[in-house]
């Protein structure tokens, strides 16, 4: 016995202990095939198949290198020795299979000669032949009064237990603390944890298919009865629709189920289900037309259906102001006089004898214009208002604020659009939510932090990072402040600059010495009139003050200006950047001028005389040679490249009016003048030049035939030109 059992377990291939053939172990009889199957197949090699200098010896069908793997893998999916469960679970073993190797052998067996026998009914529509099946029906026809197949009356089902299937089983075992077994369990619940719940979970592991497909199919013994249908006629109105939806929206949403009830001791399923509860009444309990008239839900219906009456009324101008009407340019009788045609005026009972102070239109929606109105003279006593203006309704406005202090500048802001920043006459700065019918302030400043009690006559919005902005502000007392708005809703004052009386001799404008004063003057700081930033440096702006000179300032510099020059012999009312050439500026004045410079040059390029005082102007944003200025009662359209000496076209108003603002509609097509009266003139400029492509070259070749008088200052263009190209 002892010699047997000693042949058994030496029946490794370095065995030499017994040389009985019956007893040959399974790995040295299918080495020996493998041995016998390369002889022949190396045998074969000798044998070549050419056929005219062509060899079409096949390639060999089985490949040595992987017929036999032995146990020299060290992925963990391959992993050959398993772990020792416990010493209890391996109870009953003589000898530890951990030594063991894996042997993995190649096979060829073809698989369709394997019978699987599944315990589950595996069957994929596969009808057999002897079964008598009916005739399908149409893919357009289903038969209306016969159905596809009956049902008998009783159906019999056995149901039969199958076999359980254990697919892993981890037993459970208890041991006292402290034993070798209770160590065994212990690691074992470490190394559980570890592949689970750890970091061993983040292990790589390998995927393996099986051969066995899964195939959902359908017969046409599936098709489902056609349902009985009829005809009816239902009819809906808006007010259904309306109420409709208004119930719907008063439906309370599901709540979300809270964390607790996870750890809770009932069953989910035994819990009850909360219904969703529909208020059938009126959610804010109006009745009468008193309380409804009152709400912002009444004011939007009203608004909206104002616009609609509005559109009804005024059908033709807002065809012309939307586009939709247009000259053909090809027509034989086009001339060019640019004429301005009114198409409505925005005035009601509230806005009446109150001059405008301030225009500002919405950056998200063109439509909506912000008006403010305040006083004219220093004499005039008027409140502040503050109105909300849309092209779709010239008959009312749609937002007013009223306001003890007159209103000097308004400008809304680009990141919110809801947002109106205005400047009041004795030196106070808000920010309005213009959303709200009452008066909402977002922001308002403080008489601790601000230090201005002059009016401020400028106002503009910038942008400090993708989502935050700050108010820039100019005052009478020359204060160039900075109002930044704080997680605290303080809206802090920050000074920037204050300018100063210049004195001497300067660049730009040459105007007539003045007298000495024999005393000190008493206004040391002039008034800052207008501002304007930069097109390219977002860090540099301009200001024009009443002394009728331009500083060019910088926020990276405080309290010091970067250049100055004299642009008007009075104070400089409005500027203006050229949108199709960056460095082109035009300036108007007290001094009944307009002027053209061009940023590097000291000298004024062109210059257009006005019958009186310029109080705005403004560039046409479709043609690059055209623009408009309000001169007193006198509204001038200009052509830079047909004629400089007098305006192309002229309008005059009554003497009783001073037009105070203007400001071009994003097509072009449209003026929005404003005047003393509290009126705000919309115009359709028609019988202009058709705009260039080339709009850069014709401002180029017009400000180069403007200066053919000039040599001096034609070469210095050439240079600042050369400069930017290089």
């Amino acid at each position: 016995m002892a010699s047997d059992e000693s042949a058994e377990v030496s029946t490794g291939p370095s065995s030499t202990a017994t040389t009985d053939p019956s007893k040959l172990s399974i790995a040295d009889s299918l080495s020996k095939v493998s041995r016998a199957t390369f002889s022949f197949m190396e045998a074969r090699q000798n044998h070549n198949v050419i056929e005219k200098g062509v060899d079409f010896t096949p390639d060999d069908i089985v490949d040595p290198d992987y017929v036999t793997m032995f146990d020299t893998f060290s992925h963990a999916a391959f992993e050959s020795k398993p772990r020792a469960r416990s010493e209890v679970a391996l109870k009953g073993k003589s000898k530890s299979t951990t030594d063991m190797g894996m042997k993995v052998f190649a096979t060829t067996i073809s698989l369709d000669d394997i019978h699987i026998d599944y315990t589950q009914n595996t069957e994929e529509g596969v009808i057999p032949d002897d079964v008598d099946l009916e005739l399908a029906p149409s893919a357009f026809y289903l038969p209306k009064d016969y159905p596809i197949m009956s049902y008998p009356p009783e159906v019999l089902i056995v149901l039969k237990e199958t076999d359980t299937q254990f697919m892993f089983e981890l037993p459970c075992f208890t041991y006292e603390k402290g034993t070798s077994e209770a160590i065994v369990v212990e690691e074992e619940n470490e190394f559980y944890q570890y592949i689970t719940v750890g970091k061993g979970r983040n292990r790589k592991m390998v995927v393996e298919e099986t051969q066995t497909e899964q195939r959902v199919t359908q017969t046409r013994h599936t098709l489902a009865t056609r349902p009985q249908k009829k005809n009816a006629i239902v009819f809906a109105s808006m007010w259904d629709m309306h109420d409709t939806y208004a119930r719907l929206a008063r439906v309370k949403p599901a709540e979300e189920p809270d964390e607790m009830v996870m750890y809770q001791s009932a069953a989910p399923t035994l819990l009850r289900k909360r219904s969703k509860v529909v208020d059938t009444t009126n959610d804010k309990g109006y009745k009468t037309f008193a309380e409804i008239g009152n709400t912002p839900e009444f004011f939007d219906a009203v608004l909206l259906t104002e616009r609609v009456l509005a559109t009804l009324e005024y059908s033709s101008q807002q065809k012309k102001f939307r586009g939709l009407v247009s000259i053909d340019p090809l027509s034989l009788d086009l001339i060019y006089i640019y004429s301005l045609k009114p198409l409505w005026t925005f005035e009601c009972d509230e806005t009446a004898n109150r001059p405008i102070t301030s225009i500002s239109f919405n950056p998200k929606n063109k439509n909506i214009l912000a008006v403010g109105y305040g006083k004219y003279t220093y004499a005039d006593q008027f409140s502040g208002l503050v109105c909300i203006w849309c092209t779709k309704n010239p008959c009312k406005p749609e937002r007013t604020y009223n306001f003890q202090d007159p209103l000097t500048s308004v400008a809304f802001s680009d990141k919110n659009a809801n947002w109106l920043g205005c400047g009041f006459a004795n030196g106070d700065v808000l920010i309005l939510d213009v959303t709200s019918y009452t008066i909402k302030t977002i922001a308002r400043s403080k008489r601790d932090t601000n230090p201005c009690f002059e009016p401020i006559w400028a106002i503009c919005w910038r942008d400090i990072d993708r989502d935050n902005q700050y108010l820039m502000t100019t005052c009478q007392d020359g204060r160039i402040n900075r109002f930044t708005s704080t997680k605290t809703h303080d809206f802090i004052c920050t000074p920037m600059m204050r300018l100063s009386t210049v004195e001497g001799q300067m660049k730009g404008l040459v105007t007539p010495k003045q007298c000495l004063k024999v005393d000190v003057p008493i206004t040391r700081y002039p008034a800052a009139l207008c501002m304007k930033w930069h097109p390219l440096v977002e860090h540099i702006y301009l200001v024009g003050t009443d002394e009728g000179c331009i500083h060019k300032c910088s926020t990276h510099y405080l309290n010091q200006h970067m250049d100055v020059y004299r642009a008007h012999s009075g104070p400089v009312y409005s500027m203006e950047y050229s949108p199709f050439m960056d460095t082109l500026l035009v300036s108007c004045g007290a001094d009944n001028a307009i002027r053209l410079w061009i940023e590097g040059m000291d000298d004024v390029i062109m210059t257009l005389n006005c019958p009186s005082a310029v109080f705005d102007i403004a560039f046409c944003p479709i043609n690059s040679t055209i623009l408009i200025s309000a001169s007193g009662n006198v509204l001038s359209i200009w052509d830079l490249r047909r004629k400089t000496h007098i305006p192309c076209a002229e309008y005059t108003l009554p003497p009783s009016v001073s037009l105070m603002y203007i400001k071009f509609s994003p097509s072009g097509d449209n003026v929005f003048v404003g005047d003393t009266l509290g009126r705000i003139h919309t115009f359709h400029l028609e019988d202009t030049p058709i705009p260039p492509f080339y709009q850069k070259e014709l401002l180029d070749e017009t400000i180069k035939k403007a200066l053919c008088t000039r040599p001096q200052l034609l070469k210095q263009l050439d240079k600042l030109k050369k400069m930017k190209q290089k």
